[in-house]
C-alpha cells in the first residue's frame, strides 16, 4: 500500500515525488519507480543522470519537476538548479515534456542579432525560441531586444542533447564569406565542394534510416544510426582551404540529429547568400528529402522587392517533414519601394559614397562601384558600410540607420562597437523578408504584419512607386517526395 504525506500550502516550495493528489489534498508518493526511462522520456537518459526508486535515494531533478508541474506545485528551487546544470547551455526547463497550451520550442542556429526573431514577431508567431551564436556582441543585441542566447560555437553542441528532445523547428542561417560576392568565396573551389559533398554523405550515413514506417500499425520506429560522430563529421572541414564553408553541413547536422533522437521537427528555415553553388542545394535537397522532407521550396529573394531600402539577395530554403507549405512569399498586393533617401529624409539628389575617394584607372577615370543616388534603393549593406558617407556633407549613417537600411526599427539595440554593430547589420536577415519565409512555411498570413512594421521602421517616409514583390527573378522551386 502507497505511504501518504500531507501536502503543504502551494505557496511554499515542496519537493514531490508524486503521480497526483488527492481531493483532501494528500499527496500520494510514487511507491514503484522502476520504469525510469520511460517517465525521463528519454531512451538514454542514464548517460546524463540516474534516476532510481524513491525509496533508495532522490528521483532525478527531470521526474521530480515533472511531477511537480503533474500535480501543481512549485518546482523546488534546487531542481530547478540542477535542471539547469544538466541541460547546459539549453534551458532546464526544455528536460521537462510540453504540456497542452506550452509554446511549440524552436532552436535558432548562427542566430545573430535578431533577424528571425524581429520576423517571427512581425507576424505574431510565437515560439519558445533560444537561439546560438558565436559572437558575443550579436547576441547581446538579441538579448537588449528579448530574444534569449547562448554564446557558444555551434560545432562545440552536441544536437542530441536530452534537452532538444521536443524541438518542433529549427532555424539556420550558415556564415556567407565562403559563398557571397562580398566575402573570400572560398567555399566555391573544387576542393571545398569536394569535402562539403562527402561531409553531406557522412551526415545522412550518420542518419541513414532515421524513421520506418511499421506495416503493422502505421507508427515509426527508430533505426540503428552509424557509428560516426557529429564531431568526427565537423572535423572534416578542416581539411578546406576555409573551413567556415564546412558549416553548411549544420543544415544536415541539427534537423536529422533531433530527428534521430525523436524530436518532432516539422519545418526548417535556412538562409545563405544567393551565391551558393547549385550544386550545394542539390546536395541539401537530397539528403533532407531521403530524411523525410516531404517538400522543399528554394526561394532566391531581395529584400528591396519587400519594402527596405537596400537590396539584400538571398535564397532560403523552406523545408517540412509533413504535408506541404502552406503558404507563399509572394505578397497578392504591390510593396511599395523604398528609396534610401527617403527613408531617411534626405532631400532629392543625394548620393552616398561607399568607398571614399577612389584612384583613377588606365583611361584616367575615377575607378567606379563606390557611389550610388540616394533616390533609389541603396546598394547591399555589408559591414563596410560604417564608412558609408553622404557625398554632400560627410554625413555618416548612426547605427539606427544601418539597422532602418536593411529593415531593422531604428530602436533595435545594436551592442558592441561600432565596427561589429555594423557587420552585425550587414550579416543578420532582414525583418520583413524572414517574416514573408516564415509566414509561408508555418502558414501565417504575413502581408499586414509586414506593411504595419514598415510604417514604424520609415516613419513618414513617402511612398513611391510601386512593385510587387515576386518582381525579383526567377525563382527556383520545387517538392520531393519523402
Amino acid at each position: 500500500m502507497a505511504s501518504t504525506v500531507a501536502a503543504e500550502p502551494i505557496a511554499e516550495p515542496i519537493r514531490v515525488t508524486a503521480l497526483g493528489t488527492a481531493a483532501d489534498g494528500t499527496v500520494h508518493l510514487l511507491a514503484d519507480h522502476a520504469d525510469t526511462t520511460a517517465r525521463c522520456g528519454f531512451a538514454d537518459w542514464h548517460s546524463y543522470v540516474m534516476c532510481v526508486d524513491w525509496l533508495e535515494e532522490p528521483m532525478c531533478p527531470v521526474c521530480v519537476a515533472d511531477l511537480a508541474v503533474e500535480v501543481g506545485v512549485e518546482i523546488p528551487k534546487d531542481v530547478l538548479d540542477e535542471l539547469d546544470e544538466i541541460a547546459a547551455p539549453w534551458p532546464g526547463r526544455w528536460l521537462l515534456r510540453p504540456r497542452e497550451g506550452d509554446l511549440e520550442r524552436v532552436v535558432g542556429i548562427f542566430a545573430g542579432p535578431g533577424g528571425w526573431d524581429a520576423a517571427l514577431d512581425v507576424i505574431g508567431a510565437l515560439y519558445d525560441a533560444v537561439g546560438v551564436d558565436f559572437s558575443g556582441d550579436a547576441c547581446a543585441t538579441a538579448e537588449r531586444a528579448g530574444h534569449r542566447r547562448i554564446v557558444a560555437d555551434v560545432t562545440r553542441l552536441d544536437p542530441g542533447h536530452p534537452a532538444l528532445r521536443w524541438t518542433a523547428g529549427i532555424i539556420i542561417s550558415p556564415p556567407c564569406p565562403s559563398w557571397s560576392i562580398a566575402g573570400k568565396r572560398a567555399g566555391l573551389t573544387a576542393e571545398s565542394l569536394k569535402i562539403l559533398a562527402d561531409m553531406f554523405t557522412a551526415v545522412s550515413e550518420a542518419a541513414r534510416s532515421l524513421w520506418a514506417d511499421d506495416a503493422g500499425g502505421g507508427q515509426e520506429e527508430r533505426a540503428t544510426p552509424s557509428e560516426t560522430t557529429w564531431s568526427e563529421i565537423r572535423a572534416m572541414a578542416d581539411a578546406m582551404p576555409d573551413k567556415r564553408a564546412g558549416l553548411m553541413a549544420e543544415v544536415l547536422i541539427w534537423p536529422l540529429a533531433l530527428q534521430l533522437q525523436g524530436a518532432p521537427i516539422s519545418w526548417l528555415a535556412m538562409e545563405q547568400s544567393d551565391n551558393l553553388p547549385q550544386e550545394v542545394r542539390e546536395g541539401i535537397e537530397t539528403e533532407l528529402a531521403v530524411a523525410g522532407r516531404s517538400q522543399q521550396q528554394w526561394v532566391e529573394l531581395d529584400a528591396a522587392a519587400y519594402g527596405v531600402a537596400t537590396h539584400r539577395r538571398r535564397v532560403f530554403l523552406m523545408a517540412t517533414r509533413h504535408g506541404r507549405i502552406p503558404g507563399s512569399v509572394r505578397s497578392a498586393r504591390p510593396i511599395a519601394e523604398q528609396t534610401f533617401a527617403a527613408a531617411f529624409g534626405w532631400k532629392p539628389g543625394e548620393r552616398v559614397n561607399t568607398r571614399g575617394v577612389r584612384g583613377l584607372n588606365a583611361n584616367g577615370r575615377p575607378k567606379g562601384g563606390n557611389v550610388f543616388s540616394a533616390d533609389r534603393v541603396g546598394w547591399c549593406l555589408t559591414g563596410k558600410a560604417r564608412g558609408w558617407y553622404r557625398e554632400s556633407d560627410g554625413y555618416r549613417l548612426t547605427l539606427d540607420e544601418g539597422g532602418q537600411a536593411v529593415g531593422f526599427l531604428p530602436s533595435h539595440p545594436w551592442q558592441g562597437s561600432r565596427s561589429s554593430a555594423f557587420q552585425q547589420i550587414g550579416d543578420a536577415v532582414s525583418p520583413p523578408v524572414g517574416a514573408a519565409v516564415m509566414g509561408a512555411l508555418i502558414g501565417q498570413r504575413w502581408e499586414d504584419g509586414v506593411a504595419r512594421y514598415l510604417g514604424c521602421v520609415y516613419r513618414g517616409s513617402p511612398p513611391t512607386p510601386a512593385r510587387r514583390a515576386d518582381d525579383v527573378g526567377p525563382v527556383a522551386s520545387w517538392a520531393l517526395a519523402a
